[in-house]
């Protein structure tokens, strides 16, 4: 029995990528529904063993404030350039998680103790290239990467959420050759949280070098000089202690909004005005804490 390496991107309709890693032979397809994933893994899948499954989606929840997991909070330090590429869990979208979990368990199903592995392809291409993903103006370089990095002479891939799914497939087959020695999920949970497995202790989070831990961002934003709001790094603090307090609140959408503000210029500077202007109301719980 041949052995196989597979990766799976959840989407909404039309939007399911499915990829398997087979030796030397490469596949990938974009689905309908969810059920059309299961039924094209089953297929591919016979009479041969699954070794590791890649998969965009949750495979550790946080209790913390909106969901945020210690790998999510360490991919934005490190990355600072594509943090909005990583979202809270709180703000997720059902099609990835929930699909994500089906195709898990089901697989799951067939295989026990099958091993999984959390992936970010967004976070993982920036993280391999120094490039930003951008499948619509640059599917042509992406594909020739993902290529390369498997090792094949040429690779058909029909839509970025197949490029997800291969990519997945690659990050397990990186684990599973230890090629890739980190782990995301054993990163240190900060004391206002549990971490609790989707499925058990069988998931990691695989990825191909060191991050930053939240610890370091921290002393780095600690040590950072200090100024009012209107710009400069005591407006960056300040916008923190919004999404603290907006968090506390319970209004973990207008916090992450505040989150991911950003200007023309491209600065933080200006999302005090922001609020303000669009939730006056939640523009005053922020000044009633000051």
């Amino acid at each position: 029995m041949s052995s196989i390496y597979l990766g799976y991107d959840p989407g909404g309709g039309g939007a399911h990528g499915v990829a398997a890693i087979n030796g030397n032979n490469v596949v990938s397809d974009t689905l309908l529904t969810a059920q059309h994933a299961i039924d094209w893994f089953r297929e591919i899948c016979r009479d041969r063993e699954i070794i590791v499954l890649g998969v965009d989606t949750l495979t550790l929840w946080s209790t913390g404030p909106s969901g945020w997991r210690p790998a999510d909070r360490a991919l934005r330090a490190t990355y600072p350039a594509v943090a909005n590429s990583v979202t809270s869990s709180n703000s997720l979208y059902g099609a990835m998680p929930i699909n994500g979990a089906v195709v898990m368990r089901m697989l799951a199903e067939r295989v026990e103790s099958l091993p999984i592995t959390e992936t970010h392809p967004k976070v993982l291409y920036f993280a391999l290239t120094g490039n930003v993903y951008d499948y619509a103006e640059q599917s042509g370089t992406m594909i020739q990467s993902l290529t390369d990095w498997i090792g094949e002479e040429e690779i058909n891939i029909n839509s970025e959420h197949a490029w997800d799914a291969l990519i997945s497939a690659y990050a397990a087959r990186q684990w599973h050759t230890k090629a890739w020695t980190d782990d995301l999920h054993q990163l240190p949970q900060s004391d206002n949280e549990q971490l609790t497995p989707v499925f058990g202790d069988r998931a990691c989070f695989a990825w191909p070098k060191k991050v930053r831990c939240e610890e370091t961002a921290q002393r780095d934003v600690a040590a950072a000089p200090v100024q009012q709001p209107g710009g400069g790094a005591r407006g960056r603090d300040l916008w923190r202690v919004a999404v603290e307090r907006l968090q506390r609140a319970g209004h973990d959408d207008v916090a992450q909004q505040i989150e991911e503000y950003r200007n023309t210029l491209n600065e933080r500077s200006g999302w005090d005005a922001w609020l303000k202007s669009n939730f006056p109301a939640l523009w005053e719980l922020y000044e009633a804490g000051e």
